[in-house]
């Protein structure tokens, strides 16, 4: 079917909106900028807009939520239609979404409807396969971030696997091929940088992401205002509401945390009952029943039989291992509220305020404000445990006893923060919390499970970020985006020193080749570097896949000194064999030893094929790049940088954005690829704001009524 692509006309003159209007105002990246009559109407906006970039991956995802992805589109939505039937997403979703206040009910009805206006005015630009979704409603709005952040992101099929996995009978290892990403490289960085430590003393923010570049994970950029309310952020698709942003006064970054949101127990099963406290109990039993489209356009069923404990639903049940699994936060209805608060905020105590609701369940929030403040909370919901640290609960723990259940959480006072430290930062990068600033946060003055320990040495990425905020005690606003964009290996930092002593000693013809040619490199992954992709061979090598290269480093880690420790080559002989097989496999591979990093890591969105930069968060490269798509001998992204910004409070506010994988999804969009050359470059776009702005970088202008 031919699908009417929408196309974008350049406008001389944006008029004010008409009495009773709302104004939908596309910049030449596709963001829309959205001038609301009111809250409720601007949520309209904002739900009319994500179709227009989005609508596909929109309906699809609202399917799936509501359980029905194989109804719709076939077998292959089989397993996830059971997940979210197992863990009652439908139901709980129908719940919460009665336990808002009536305000924002309003506010979540009048996304679903945005969506539901635009796909009738606009029905082929909507995939035949994805109408059959339409209309949605706001309860489909509720369940597909339930689905999202309490089943995807936190309690997900594949967690409840790898904890089960040590449980089972062992498997053989894979054989991890050199090159090959792992998964644990997705991550998010964020910086917030104090008056001290700003050379303008304004403070500055740094959002920073790192997910999947998959239809699930997917931002959008948006602009958001209403009387009251001017917010610029970025959303995940189908979320009614930016997870990050920053408005005129104030803004946050996340970053996925240590927090422990999620908890798998082991059941003792007797005789169709399962121990606790030494009694047997009943399942709670239930089942549903849902359908599957097969190939003729007929339809089959499947029945979920649901069995529950006192901790949650039976979520694994093989080879003599029972799990059931207790979520964190599904007693809080009101995380999308929580983010439009954070969003609304206007300074630090309004931000404290949003944040002492307490439903947004995980995620590090790093504030910064026009006032100068700057705060890092390691926000979430932390349950209140009766014993353990956070390497007991990190496995599968007993669920025969109450010893392990919990019931409430900590407020948010108990939780670890840090707020205008004197040395002017903080910093996060996937880490616990500790070393969010310096000097460190204590994490004897918190329980033993409310974090890991800062004992083990940080990733390469997190030695790498406290790198460049203490080197330089005074930060400008292009050095901050000069650093965002850095592509420096901290590893190679880290152990090329010794490498290349070792190499000079050899009289092995291949490693000093190899040696010549690592002296050359400037330890970047600039598109153009020579010699990272050696250098990248040698440590898959030498120091494999994991996160933490410190059984091999010479130099153990010293909590004390985190960037003076954690360095250098242990066994030099072994690494002098994995340097000439290194450059054995670069000479066979890509034939040459001084192959240029972008001709083998690359980027790929719609048509474009260019030559990628940045590299894994183990190798310490704070521009973080995974490459997991292998095609021949060239590797491609997949996960990494997404929503970018570089912000200064100052007055006035200084921004620039870069959304990597454009702005759109919707086939025939030309925003699907238009930021690509942006990241290639290292370059952000300016945020516009102000309607002079947007007005000299305009496509399409679209007036809306307002609700009421």
């Amino acid at each position: 079917m031919v699908k009417l692509i929408l196309s974008f006309a350049l406008v001389a003159v944006i008029p004010l909106a008409a009495v009773g209007q709302s104004k939908v105002l596309w910049d030449r990246y596709g963001v829309p900028h959205i001038f609301a009559a009111n809250i409720e109407s601007m949520f309209h906006a904002h739900g009319w807009s994500q179709m227009r970039n989005h609508a596909d991956l929109l309906l699809k995802l609202y399917g799936q939520s509501r359980g029905r992805g194989a109804e719709y589109w076939g077998a292959d939505g089989a397993a996830l239609d059971r997940w979210v039937h197992l863990n009652g997403v439908p139901e709980r979703a129908k719940q919460w979404y009665e336990l808002q206040s009536p305000e924002f009910r309003k506010n979540l009805d009048a996304f679903a409807q945005g969506i539901n206006d635009f796909a009738k005015k606009y029905p082929n630009h909507v995939s035949a396969q994805y109408r059959q979704v339409l209309p949605v409603t706001g309860v489909d709005v509720v369940g597909h971030t339930l689905r999202a952040v309490h089943y995807m992101y936190m309690g997900s099929q594949e967690r409840v696997k790898r904890e089960a996995a040590p449980l089972l009978p062992k498997r053989a290892a894979a054989v991890v091929e050199p090159l090959a990403p792992a998964i644990a490289d997705a991550g998010s960085n964020t910086w917030t940088v104090g008056p001290s430590r700003s050379a303008s003393g304004k403070a500055m923010l740094i959002i920073n992401p790192h997910l999947l570049w998959d239809d699930f994970y997917s931002y959008m950029e948006v602009h958001l205002t209403a009387p009251g309310y001017d917010l610029y952020g970025a959303p995940q698709i189908g979320f009614p509401v930016p997870v990050i942003g920053f408005n005129r006064n104030t803004g946050w970054g996340r970053t996925v945390n240590t927090i422990d949101t999620v908890d798998i127990y082991r059941l003792t099963v007797k005789n169709g009952q399962y121990e606790f406290d030494g009694a047997l109990k009943k399942f709670e039993t239930a089942e549903k029943t849902f359908k599957i489209k097969q190939a003729d356009g007929s339809f089959t069923t499947e029945k979920v039989a649901i069995r529950r404990s006192v901790h949650g639903p039976v979520v694994f049940d093989e080879q003599g291992v029972t799990l059931a699994m207790r979520v964190a936060g599904l007693d809080r209805p009101k995380m999308l509220e929580q983010w439009f608060r954070m969003g609304g905020a206007k300074n630090l105590a309004e931000f404290q305020q949003a944040l002492r609701m307490e439903s947004i369940p995980m995620w590090n929030a790093n504030y910064a404000d026009d006032q100068g403040h700057i705060m890092l909370v390691f926000n979430g919901l932390v349950a209140k445990r009766r014993t353990g640290d956070a390497a007991f609960w990190g496995k599968v723990v007993p669920g025969n006893t109450s010893e392990t259940m919990w019931t409430d959480y900590h407020s948010f006072d108990d939780l670890p923060k840090s707020i205008d430290p004197k040395i002017g930062f903080n910093q996060n990068a996937n880490e616990p919390p500790w070393l969010t600033t310096v000097p460190q946060l204590d994490p004897k003055k918190y329980p033993a499970y409310m974090a890991p320990g800062n004992e083990r040495m940080p990733t390469y990425r997190t030695k790498r970020s406290l790198r460049m905020l203490t080197e330089d005690p005074s930060i400008t606003y292009e050095e901050l985006m000069a650093y965002k964009h850095s592509t420096r290996m901290e590893a190679a930092d880290s152990v090329l020193p010794d490498l290349l002593k070792a190499a000079t000693a050899s009289s092995d013809a291949a490693v000093k080749e190899a040696a010549a040619v690592l002296t050359k490199w400037d330890r970047n992954t600039d598109t153009t570097s020579r010699g990272a992709v050696l250098f990248q061979i040698f440590c898959d090598l030498h120091f494999g896949a994991a996160e933490t290269w410190e059984p091999k480093l010479r130099v153990k880690y010293d909590p004390a000194k985190p960037l003076e420790s954690g360095y250098g080559i242990a066994d030099t002989a072994a690494a002098m064999t994995n340097l000439a097989t290194a450059a054995s496999i670069a000479k066979q591979v890509y034939g040459r030893l001084d192959v240029p990093w972008g001709d083998v890591f690359r980027f790929e969105r719609g048509t474009r094929d260019v030559p990628g930069n940045g590299g894994h968060g183990r190798m310490g490269v704070f521009r973080t790049m995974n490459f997991g798509k292998k095609k021949g001998n060239k590797f491609y992204g997949t996960h990494g940088e997404t929503f970018v910004c570089a912000i200064e409070f100052g007055s006035p506010q200084r921004a620039n954005c870069v959304l990597g994988y454009g702005n759109a999804s919707q086939p025939g969009s030309k925003h699907i690829e238009d930021q690509l050359p942006l990241m290639v470059d290292n370059r952000m776009h300016p945020v516009w704001r102000e309607r002079k702005d947007i007005q000299a970088n305009l496509e399409l202008s679209e007036d809306l009524p307002a609700l009421r």
